[in-house]
């Protein structure tokens, strides 16, 4: 079922695929929404360019850093480039921004660990200016490291007899390699000259490959640079969540059955087509006369259908009355999540407003 509702609805959320599957004793519905950034960025920013400022100060100092470091500086302005694609790409996921990316590279700490000074004014005005963008976002510093372990022990091996194939174990090697990548990141707002967010964004990841061999082992994992990338790729997605809205899944489990009550199920079968206004319609007419047990059921199905048409007040006023009427404690946690989710939308809405045009 595919919901497309403008942002001007109560929700702003977006239903690109509403799954069900069974699990135990319940179902559960999966729901795409929008979500809010941590960080409000101010209602006249629509259009950011992202720009690199990771150019050493100097070729010599850049080599230098990188024989202290153990980073090539190829192997960092590759890094530095998937970072910068990634958080494009995952900025560009988001409704609420339209993104270029600079051409120039900009000096600033392409190993340093410490944020560089701030560009001047006069420079984001001028970036701001070319590109036509109403903020500048700017990579300011990256750096990377990639350490590799290894130890003996039994290792499973695929021998071939014949036209079968069996495994055993054989004493060999095992290989770790854990990549480390920091990136520094600042959003400068050129309009009311004021830096909207600074943060250092970290991501670790871990690769391991095993071998008779250590050289065999070593030659299966991955490599450094491609290491660096791959984590730069993971920082530069994970910052773009901090900044823009993003849609997330949200799993909401609801009544398959009852004992004594057969609209439950009568209901489930309807949501599990995604006829959920139907659904609706039948636990409601089951629930007079309903006993204690069933109407709890009934009432919380409710509002699960309820959030996936995308109403989280009436949502939440059933989840209500599946605690209240008829005991049911899961619908008091219910309400709980969507006073959480309320919350979000209130927030949504004003970092949406800028769409509203």
């Amino acid at each position: 079922m595919n919901f497309c509702l403008s942002f001007k609805n109560t929700l702003k959320v977006l239903f690109a695929a509403i799954l069900l599957f069974a699990s135990g004793c319940s179902k559960n519905v999966t729901m795409t929404r929008l979500v809010p950034a941590p960080v409000t960025v101010p209602s006249h920013v629509q259009k950011i360019v992202l720009v690199d400022r990771t150019k050493p100060q100097s070729e010599g100092l850049a080599i230098i850093e990188g024989i202290i470091t153990g980073e090539l500086p190829f192997e960092v302005r590759n890094a530095v480039q998937a970072t910068l694609s990634s958080l494009q790409m995952s900025l560009n996921s988001s409704p609420i921004f339209q993104i270029v990316r600079a051409t120039e590279r900009l000096p600033g700490g392409i190993f340093g660990q410490m944020f560089p000074n701030p560009l001047d004014w006069y420079t984001v005005e001028q970036l701001a200016n070319r590109y036509d963008a109403d903020a500048v976002l700017t990579l300011e510093n990256f750096s990377s490291d990639f350490v590799v372990t290894d130890q003996q022990r039994l290792i499973k091996k695929t021998v071939t007899e014949g036209k079968t194939s069996r495994q055993i174990e054989v004493q060999g090697w095992y290989v770790e390699g854990v990549a480390n990548v920091s990136a520094g990141f600042r959003l400068y707002d050129p309009k009311d000259r004021n830096i909207i967010d600074q943060q250092r964004f970290e991501k670790k990841n871990l690769w391991s490959a095993e071998g008779e061999t250590k050289a065999q082992a070593l030659a299966l994992l991955i490599s450094k640079a491609d290491a660096a990338r791959a984590v730069g790729e993971m920082a530069g997605a994970g910052y773009a969540t901090k900044i823009a809205p993003m849609y997330a899944e949200i799993n909401r489990g609801f009544f398959p059955k009852s004992k004594t009550n057969p609209a439950v199920a009568q209901g489930a079968r309807l949501a599990e087509v995604d006829q959920w206004e139907q659904a609706i319609e039948t636990w409601k007419a089951a629930l007079p006369g309903a006993d204690e047990e069933s109407g709890g059921m009934l009432a919380y199905n409710i509002g699960v259908g309820y959030e996936v048409l995308g109403s989280l007040d009436l949502a939440k006023e059933w989840a209500g009355r599946a605690y209240t009427d008829f005991g049911l404690k899961k619908g008091r946690n219910y309400t709980r999540t969507l006073n959480g989710l309320l919350q979000q939308q209130a927030l949504l809405d004003q970092q949406m407003e800028k769409q509203d045009y």
